[in-house]
């Protein structure tokens, strides 16, 4: 049996995501959630978000960002998840269907059990649906410019990968853009070399592939991603309690163009299986948010289009 459904991810000033306990009428009674619920025949996701939070919560819902598309099986049924962010709303929050509901912070979150479907929301909620990877050795302008421009426009997450430059070079460029990002809130990844982002005092540090599996522990005060070409990488990647994962390549690139891309196709019935948040990588443009967010990744990572643009 196959249910498709629509969940409301609602924040207060605080931060806080808002939950309910599912009330004994309903299966899986006792168990938390994000608020939402069955997509009825003849409606859209958009809509049944709305007609379940009246229902639920006593909210109508004015402004709504449609996000991840998620899968998930369970013993005797698979559900299929339309999470939306809820940004705008009229009316008080209030337990319509006698349910208890409670706010909780997505990395404290106080109350137990969750429903496993949802387990996913809380390690991606802070993550941004964008995430740029530096490219300045062939940027023809000025790439520092650049790189302030995408900051002043909101861009949250930055990984440093500059494989043709000095070993001097990329230290100062690091140094440059951890000091302009500081400005802007947003954090900074070193690629794979996890004694230089101690030193330069970055946020994090992404591992490819082979040096995932090489290693047996992950730093625990660092922000920590990986690529993954593969269901067997994110296994390892899980194993270890990475923040998040970069799947690749989903569409032919031009820095590898003999690699068989996995497309979207593929790439959706790959991330159904994990609840670690998934980045898309690989040809993404800004225009391909909406696939990834329809496949399950959490949103885009770019080297190229992004720095274009």
């Amino acid at each position: 049996m196959n249910i498709e459904a629509s969940v409301g991810i609602i924040f207060n000033e605080s931060f806080q995501l808002l939950m309910a306990e599912r009330p004994q009428s309903k299966t899986w009674s006792g168990w938390w959630e994000f608020p939402g619920g069955k997509i009825e025949s003849g409606e859209t996701p958009l809509e049944a978000l709305k007609r379940e939070l009246k229902e639920e919560i006593g909210i109508s819902v004015i402004d709504a960002e449609k996000w991840i598309v998620r899968k998930y099986t369970y013993e005797d049924y698979e559900v299929i998840l339309h999470f939306y962010k809820v940004t705008q709303w009229s009316g008080n929050i209030e337990a319509k269907e006698e349910q208890k509901i409670s706010w909780v912070l997505p990395d404290n979150n106080k109350v137990s059990p969750v429903l496993p479907a949802n387990d996913l929301i809380f390690k991606a909620i802070s993550l941004p649906d964008t995430y740029a990877i530096t490219n300045a050795y062939e940027y023809s302008g000025n790439f520092l410019n650049k790189v302030e421009q995408k900051l002043n426009n909101g861009l949250g997450l930055i990984q440093i990968r500059e494989k043709a430059i000095s070993k001097n070079a990329f230290i100062d460029l690091t140094k440059e853009i951890i000091q302009m990002a500081g400005n802007f809130d947003a954090k900074v990844m070193i690629n794979s070399d996890i004694n230089l982002a101690y030193k330069l005092n970055a946020d994090g540090v992404h591992l490819n592939s082979s040096l995932l599996h090489r290693l047996s522990e992950i730093p625990k005060d660092l922000i920590v991603s990986a690529s993954c070409h593969s269901a067997r990488d994110i296994e390892k990647a899980m194993t270890m309690d990475v923040s998040f994962v970069v799947l690749s390549p989903v569409q032919k690139t031009q820095s590898h163009p003999n690699t068989t891309p996995i497309g979207w196709d593929d790439f959706s019935k790959i991330t159904q299986n994990y609840s670690i948040p998934i980045y898309a990588l690989g040809g993404m443009k800004q225009d391909d948010i909406e696939n990834a967010f329809n496949a399950g990744a959490i949103g885009i990572a770019s080297q190229r289009a992004i720095w274009e643009a």
